[in-house]
């Protein structure tokens, strides 16, 4: 199997790790959960710490699926809302 791609990883001010995969948010690491994964990306293959922070495994398993799947946001799952119209009313 091929080595985990796609993941890269942003560190905020506040202490916080987010992790993200193929451009989306993937996971999202605070306090000693952080430090630890800090630690370990710096000691060892970056792609497959961050595939086993999310959830994926070494062999390509992919990101963790919750509920909407991997697409999963803070805000919704990323599919648009269908168009409605409205009318305005009159009176």
């Amino acid at each position: 199997m091929s080595a985990p791609e796609g993941y890269d990883y942003r560190t905020r001010t506040h202490g916080e790790v987010h992790i993200f995969h193929h451009g989306k948010l993937a996971k999202m690491l605070k306090d000693e959960s952080a430090q630890q994964f800090l630690a370990a990306v710096k000691d060892g293959d970056a792609q497959a710490v961050m595939a086993d922070a999310v959830g994926g495994s070494a062999q390509g398993g992919g990101v963790a699926r919750g509920p909407g799947g991997p697409s999963q946001h803070l805000h919704g799952n990323g599919e648009a809302h269908s168009q409605r119209e409205f009318r305005r009313k009159s009176g």
